[in-house]
């Protein structure tokens, strides 16, 4: 063999082990916050382990004043780099308007497709009834977080702010670590 041809071979053989890399994404805690009782509270939040390969996150937020006519949603990236820092997005918009149309954000479309099959915040406003997401398994996103669009090694915070007349009324915060 030519010094050519080990270098091609080498070549090849060091792009096919960099591009097996295996990520893996995983829960590490889940937070929900009521702050205005008269619009609703959460019934229940939590990230439930089954065995070591199956976990998943369940959350309901019961709606006390029914109809939900105008909400806005703030989406907030933050990565764990020396405590938790604002890390490539920020965004809000108006909840109503997203769901009507949702490629208007690429980027909150793609958090929204990632939990709507297991959800009922898939229908337009105004919401008359609970907004749950029910039993979202750690392999469908581990699936989204490292194959679809990869998210770099670390530890994240993804923050939902519901917004209504310019005041928090709800937050949830999902935590998680992809290495």
């Amino acid at each position: 063999m030519t010094a050519k041809q080990i270098f091609l071979t080498v070549a090849i053989l060091i792009f096919y082990f960099v591009m097996e890399t295996n990520s893996r994404f995983e829960f590490t805690n889940l937070n929900c916050t009521s702050f205005d009782m008269g619009i609703g509270e959460f019934e229940y939040c939590n990230l439930k382990s089954i065995n070591r390969s199956y976990k998943y996150v369940s959350g309901k937020y019961k709606l006390h004043q029914i109809p939900l006519p105008i909400m806005k949603l703030n989406f907030i990236m933050w990565k764990r780099l020396n405590g938790y820092r604002p890390f490539l997005y920020n965004i809000t918009v108006d909840a109503c308007r997203f769901i009507e149309n949702p490629k208007s954000n690429p980027v909150l479309k793609y958090i929204f497709d990632s939990f709507t099959g297991y959800s009922n915040i898939n229908h337009s406003c105004p919401y008359t009834s609970d907004l749950i997401v029910e039993k979202l398994p750690i392999g469908f996103l581990n699936h989204r977080v490292t194959e679809i669009l990869p998210i770099p090694e670390g530890n994240y915070l993804f923050e939902f702010r519901l917004i209504r007349l310019k005041s928090i009324f709800a937050s949830i915060q999902v935590y998680f670590t992809i290495s």
